[in-house]
């Protein structure tokens, strides 16, 4: 480690900017030795009292409300995007702009209409970003890659996912953001855009869908929508479905990916991360069964060097800890000054948006009805 102190910061002290400030106050736990010396100094939102407030969970921070000053500010040197959607465009243009090396949340645009445009800004750009795709991050999920790189599934043939939360239940709870077209909502851009990287950067790459979308509130034109089922292709020929919703009763956070080969299968589970679950699809059924079926594979938190296994291997597993590791992961690509193996950097971030602008519009087609205009 270098001993260059680097100054970072947070653009958006709401509920993920706190979860990307809480990894830099933990990092020394999951990363050893730390890929570099970071410090936040700023927590910008959009009022000083809440800007205070996250920048005092952080010893030395200080809240701000000013991000162009702050981007503009020569002594930073990363950026974290942590605001809503649209917001996200004119951040990264201003830091692409003065060289900063970025931090991005997901989705990194509204569009792809956004997304041709940031492509542009990208020409010139030579620092290291980083798009918080953190679900890849689970060292489950990183032995699912590693198996399937490894040929342990054979040639893919299909894939099951799904991405189902609750949070939009309640008809009664006031619009959002994270509910309005025009902010760059929906569930789609929201939890659809990790499960379309996961699904592609595991199975892919993706290429043709069918999507069908829908809303409590159809009749509500602000309303992006809480709910949508895609069919995809995916160059290699395999299929699959990946469900994602805001309004299903009963779920939490759950998140869902089963991969089927000729070889076998794997499937990933986020409320069960401990565990990858495969299947090895040569063992015999003969007699009573055999050894064939399911086995559960402890992976816990058995990371490889530098990423340590604290707390413990066999420690259960939290959502923060994906968002430490993919931290860390980013900082070892500054450090060094190329982009991270895990090929997660802003051009993916396009990319995704292109295979989610994708389905949005297939969505729009199957949801278009001759019949309604005629009578409009």
């Amino acid at each position: 480690m270098g001993t260059k102190e680097y100054n970072v910061a947070i653009l958006g002290g709401g509920f993920i900017g706190k979860v990307h400030a809480y990894a830099y106050a933990t990092l020394g736990f999951y990363s050893n030795p730390l890929p570099l010396r970071a410090r936040v100094r700023y927590v910008v939102n959009s009022r000083q009292e809440t800007a205070d407030a996250a920048a005092a969970l952080l010893a030395g921070a200080k809240g701000r409300t000013d991000w162009e000053n702050v981007v503009r500010d020569p002594e930073i040197d990363i950026i974290h995007v942590c605001t809503p959607n649209d917001l996200h465009f004119p951040m990264l243009q201003a830091a692409i702009s003065e060289g900063k090396h970025i931090y991005c949340e997901k989705p990194v645009v509204m569009n792809a209409s956004e997304g041709a445009r940031l492509a542009a800004l990208l020409e010139n750009y030579r620092g290291v970003s980083h798009v918080v795709f953190h679900t890849r991050y689970f060292a489950a999920a990183l032995k699912a890659k590693e198996m399937i790189d490894a040929g342990k599934l054979g040639r893919i043939l299909e894939f099951r996912g799904a991405y189902l939360q609750n949070s939009h239940v309640d008809p009664a709870r006031p619009m959002r953001w994270k509910n309005l077209k025009e902010s760059g909502g929906g569930v789609l851009n929201d939890i659809g855009s990790h499960l379309v990287d996961f699904a592609d950067w595991l199975v892919g790459p993706l290429e043709k869908t069918h999507a069908f979308a829908s809303s409590p509130e159809p009749s509500d034109l602000r309303r992006a929508a809480d709910s949508m089922t895609m069919i995809w292709s995916a160059q290699n020929g395999a299929i699959g479905s990946l469900h994602i919703s805001k309004v299903a009763h009963g779920t939490e956070n759950d998140f869902m990916l089963e991969v089927y080969g000729t070889r076998g299968a794997v499937r990933f589970q986020l409320m069960d991360a401990h565990f990858l679950d495969y299947c090895d699809g040569a063992k015999s059924t003969a007699p009573f069964g055999g050894d064939a079926g399911w086995t559960r594979v402890p992976v816990g938190n058995r990371y490889a060097a530098p990423d340590t296994d604290f707390p413990a291997t066999k420690s259960g597993v939290g959502w923060v800890r994906a968002h430490c590791t993919c931290l860390a992961d980013f900082l070892r690509a500054v450090a060094t000054g190329s982009p991270s193996p895990m090929n997660i950097d802003l051009r993916r971030g396009i990319y995704i948006q292109e295979l989610l602008q994708k389905a949005e519009d297939s969505a729009l087609c199957a949801n278009f009805s001759p019949t309604e205009e005629k009578r409009s």
